[in-house]
């Protein structure tokens, strides 16, 4: 099978190309994938990371500390590494170790992301930051389901992460780019304590559910349990009734659904700290298409107009991290005006306009 071909500078996160680009992968990613430099980088530095090595001591050992940085590795997970490893590297990390890629998927989103519009991004993102600086409460409502939440993001403490757009000098982000989202706390350093509290009313999950899990190869039976018994949530939705930030109920609105909702059920009598509101995430690619499968970069799935999805549990507080995509679910200001989502994509019909000269004298 010949390797997969891509070229550094079609990735628009890494900013304008110079220097070297660093492609780092797995044995078996070395001999799937070739990566030419293209415009504006002097060469590839195509590096494999070694088992029982960090990416850290792997960039402070053999990567030039201004050098653009791609990881794809899959079946591994990669820990970030800290400030002063990463230094003036710009860092991209496919997430490709809390959930099964095969590598028809990592092919799939190395030629996606190489086609995404990094540009469009940027002014989503701002406009999105826009309206959350502009008002203090936003709404999530699904318009089908009839279902509604207030989310007042002044109430406790928050914290609002973007991964999108073009990377800064010793900045990293996720691979493909395109989530933005609002954290109870840092997103790196989970708190049990730590709630939206905020966030009231109702939650429809619908879309396909996402399961990760922490690095114990014993838990992929597990996760792929859980993921199926939560699959109905593919055509049928759950409803979260949740109170500052807490699911206080969770309810199957036909009998299509109910498998899912006792499954969810389940996990959260199991283990309360999944009751907690974790994160509200926001997907903003617009280029890559949602993989039928238990993915994590789906996360970043945009549709055409944005995407809002919800995160429960972190591992390895929790065995499981939960991402429930809502593609149906709309994010609007208090006055009705759509920041993103489903009533966003609403096409309103357009103004005839005549091209022709209508004076009738030619």
């Amino acid at each position: 099978m010949s390797p997969l071909e891509i070229t550094a500078s079609d990735f628009g996160q890494f900013g304008e190309p110079s220097g070297t680009f660093c492609l780092v992968t797995d044995e078996s990613g070395g001999k799937a994938i070739h990566c030419l430099p293209g415009r504006g980088y002097d060469r590839v530095l195509h590096l494999t990371l070694p088992d029982g090595q960090s990416l850290g001591e792997l960039l402070d050992a053999r990567v030039p500390a201004d050098a653009h940085v791609l990881v794809a590795c899959p079946g591994r997970f990669v820990t970030s590494p800290g400030p002063r490893e990463l230094g003036g590297r710009k860092l991209s990390v496919l997430p490709a170790g809390s959930t099964p890629l095969t590598p028809g998927h990592v092919a799939y989103l190395l030629q996606t992301a190489a086609r995404t519009d990094v540009a469009r991004q940027e002014a989503l993102a701002e406009e999105f930051f826009g309206h959350a600086e502009a008002y203090d409460r936003l709404l999530i409502t699904d318009d089908e389901a009839g279902c509604e939440a207030e989310f007042d993001h002044t109430a406790g403490e928050c914290v609002w992460n973007q991964q999108a757009g073009v990377l800064s000098p010793g900045e990293q982000q996720v691979f493909p780019s395109g989530k933005l989202s609002v954290t109870a706390a840092e997103i790196t350093v989970f708190s049990p304590e730590a709630r939206l509290s905020g966030l009231t009313g109702t939650l429809a999950l619908r879309g396909w559910p996402i399961v990760h899990r922490g690095a114990d190869p014993a838990d992929e039976p597990g996760q792929q349990r859980l993921f199926e018994a939560l699959a109905p949530l593919v055509s049928h939705p759950v409803w979260l009734t949740v109170t500052g930030g807490v699911i206080e109920d969770v309810t199957a609105p036909d009998a299509a659904a109910r498998p899912a909702a006792e499954a969810l059920d389940a996990l959260l009598g199991t283990e309360p700290l999944y009751r907690t509101i974790w994160e509200l995430g926001f997907g903003i690619n617009t280029t890559t298409e949602i993989i039928p499968a238990n993915c994590g970069p789906n996360e970043v799935h945009g549709a055409s107009h944005g995407v809002v999805n919800l995160g429960l549990g972190v591992t390895p507080t929790t065995r499981f991290a939960l991402a429930f995509l809502c593609p149906r679910s709309s994010l609007l200001t208090p006055d009705g005006t759509p920041v993103l989502g489903a009533r966003r994509a609403v096409r309103r019909g357009r103004m005839r306009r005549v091209s022709s000269a209508s004076c009738g004298c030619h």
